[in-house]
């Protein structure tokens, strides 16, 4: 072998550990992206604003009334289910973060949820597809699980621990502080 040869050799093995590193560079930069992107999306789930949302989201589901009022829960997890589909988010990531809520927000909206639909088919398409991955993985995980089939009473009393999201933070706004009872009772 020349030393011509050699060099080749050692072009060739350098520039495929070039690659490699930079193929294990972009795995970790991407599932660090994703562990960002899925803590900012709970972040935001689980914000005052949205707990609000939230609220009037289940109280209008459980009454019947003014359902279009979760449509932005409905809409958030759109959103989530488009990631999934993108390879943006994980979805064992989702599954561990929202299982719950996407599987009762679904529910609860099963009677809403086609009634829309029939004027747009594509509605809520990525919500679908991802309550139907995140319910496999919940299967897949522990096919004895209750919420796997939600009975009416869990779906109620998830949907009151909802509503109760909304209310806690209205009873605080209007619960005196303590040195306006001090004030008041001297």
């Amino acid at each position: 072998m020349t030393w011509a040869s050699l060099e080749a050799i050692g072009a060739i093995i350098a520039a495929v550990a070039a690659v490699i590193a930079i193929w294990m560079q972009n795995k970790s930069f991407k599932a660090n992206l994703t562990a960002d992107l899925a803590m900012r999306l709970e972040d935001r789930f689980a914000s005052e604003e949205y707990k609000e949302i939230r609220s009037r989201a289940a109280r209008a589901l459980k009454n019947h009334i003014d359902e279009e009022e979760a449509e932005d829960a409905f809409d958030f997890f759109e959103t989530v289910g488009l990631l999934v589909r993108r390879k943006a988010l994980d979805a064992e990531v989702v599954h561990s973060l929202f299982f719950h809520w996407i599987n009762v927000y679904w529910t609860a909206g099963s009677h809403y949820i086609p009634r829309r639909r029939v004027k747009s088919k594509s509605l809520w398409k990525d919500f679908s597809a991802l309550y139907v991955k995140v319910l496999e993985l919940e299967k897949k995980e522990d096919p004895y699980s209750e919420d796997i089939s939600l009975s009416k009473e869990d779906l109620a009393r998830y949907l009151d621990d909802e509503i109760a999201l909304g209310q806690s933070r209205t009873l605080i706004a209007v619960a005196p502080s303590d040195s306006q009872m001090s004030e008041d009772q001297q």
